[in-house]
């Protein structure tokens, strides 16, 4: 079960759950025995790290050891008016149907409706402000506030008062809440509290949701897992309260640990994004003792590319090989560095390598911007092998001099045969024969044939106007 649960694990993410487990487990345990509230932790992770992927995993886990598991999804219900809802639906829905807890669940309900809020009319809640606090304010329920028309009708301070009525019985229900889920999961397994993608939200949302959920914290025996990518949540946080404000001693009032998972290497993450792109190796043109995946780590790390980069231009990867011609393998040595440089922005070097170097105002500059971008260090080492597979040395493959065969074909078409021993021009030269053949045949009167590469700096146009902001 263990093995299904987590397949496709390129991260290795169950090592990290399998901790997690045993670790919070053993902190719950000392809790409940000391009778002292559950346990909640962060699990902080940078983009591309594999945090959803970890808490849908998890939650399959924990399941099928037989805990209770409640997930929230914190992006996918930003919509909603009050973030605490999905989180008690989410609860609601992890305990049992039947038995004490179904008596439980019902009066779990009935509490629902008081502890919800809305945002109330703006005069009114301004004016309310001023007689039971802006904090207060924010927990009045709908069902109080009025028109404008309406909050004439009566002094502003009866309807304060009526306002802090509402206001302390929402507090009321809280507790009340709290008392029943204790009472749910009490003498029984912990109860886990799933909450995802808590940075992706509404500025407001997101807090607004950590702010709600820090009360039921409270509850022994309920364990809180929120992922976020902390430094991102921070900026989010900042954005709500200024530039200065102190937005890492803020978090740590909602958390007793954070979790932070090791940084995914080039080499797993690209396998990663391979998997979850549904790329197929046989699709492009071979590369002698090389795989394609290693080709994009390669050129990503020549090119300097993020990880967030990194998804993207393999996003925009599948999309130019999807639309590619079909009968002919794509040759990704010359496709993916013009991702990257589109990508990048970098307008000088992606027109010199699709032949349209005429188009900047200086060739200097983006020659030079060429060489930045695409030189350094090789692509890989390749080990020439003569008939019996004996080493006969070995030759250093340049991104650069791939780069220059490649746009040689651009200019000289199909019929001029690439020259030289190295070995970027028998690939290439490779390349051209199996697109001539493949979509000329072996015949030709002599003209020029031209080259289905310069299709390619359309379609990464196109797939990159799409990609870019992703």
């Amino acid at each position: 079960m263990g093995t299904e649960i987590w397949a496709g694990d390129h991260l290795k993410r169950k090592e990290d759950a399998d901790f997690l487990i045993d670790y919070l487990l053993e902190r719950n345990a000392q809790a409940v025995e000391t009778g002292q509230r559950g346990v909640s932790i962060n699990v902080s992770a940078p983009w591309g790290a594999g945090k959803t992927f970890f808490m849908t995993r998890l939650a399959q886990q924990l399941r099928s050891h037989g805990f209770g598991v409640a997930e929230v999804n914190a992006w996918r219900d930003d919509h909603a008016d009050d973030p605490i809802f999905p989180v008690m639906s989410a609860i609601l829905g992890a305990l049992p149907k039947a038995g004490k807890s179904a008596d439980i669940r019902q009066s779990l309900t009935k509490n629902v409706g008081k502890i919800a809020t809305r945002a109330t009319l703006g005069l009114v809640k301004r004016g309310a402000g001023f007689f039971i606090g802006q904090e207060a304010v924010e927990g009045i329920a709908d069902d109080v506030t009025k028109s404008i028309a309406e909050a004439t009708e009566q002094t502003l301070s009866e309807y304060a008062e009526q306002a802090l009525e509402h206001f302390e019985e929402g507090q009321k229900a809280i507790d009340d809440f709290r008392t029943e889920l204790g009472e749910g999961v009490k003498n029984g397994n912990p109860l886990f509290v799933l909450i995802d993608e808590v940075d992706r939200c509404r500025p407001i949302y997101a807090i607004s949701l950590l702010e709600r959920i820090k009360h039921l914290f409270d509850v022994p025996n309920v364990i809180f897992l929120v992922a976020t990518h902390t430094d991102q949540l921070a900026h989010t946080i900042r954005a709500v309260y200024g530039a200065g404000f102190d937005a890492d001693t803020y978090l740590h009032r909602f958390f007793d640990r954070t979790y932070s998972f090791d940084q995914p290497t080039l080499d797993e993450f690209v396998d990663v994004q391979w998997t979850e792109l549904g790329l197929v190796e046989d699709r492009y043109l071979p590369i002698p003792d090389q795989t394609q995946r290693q080709m994009v780590s390669a050129i990503s790390r020549i090119a300097g590319l993020s990880l967030r980069d990194i998804k993207q231009c393999m996003d925009m990867l599948s999309s130019v090989t999807n639309r590619a011609e079909a009968k002919v393998p794509v040759p990704l040595l010359y496709v993916y560095p013009l991702v990257a440089a589109y990508h990048l922005r970098k307008t000088g070097a992606f027109n010199i390598a699709t032949g349209m170097a005429n188009r900047d105002v200086d060739q200097q500059i983006a020659a030079r911007q060429f060489q930045t971008l695409f030189s350094g260090e090789p692509l890989f080492i390749f080990q020439n092998r003569d008939h019996f597979g004996r080493q006969m040395g070995e030759q250093t493959v340049e991104l650069t001099r791939v780069l220059d065969s490649f746009m040689g074909l651009l200019s000289n078409g199909l019929t001029e045969q690439v020259g030289g021993d190295a070995w970027e021009y028998r690939f290439v030269e490779r390349y051209r024969q199996t697109e001539f053949a493949t979509l000329h045949g072996s015949t030709h009167r002599g003209m020029k044939v031209t080259s289905i590469l310069e299709r390619y700096r359309a379609m990464i146009q196109k797939a990159g106007r799409i990609g870019q902001f992703t």
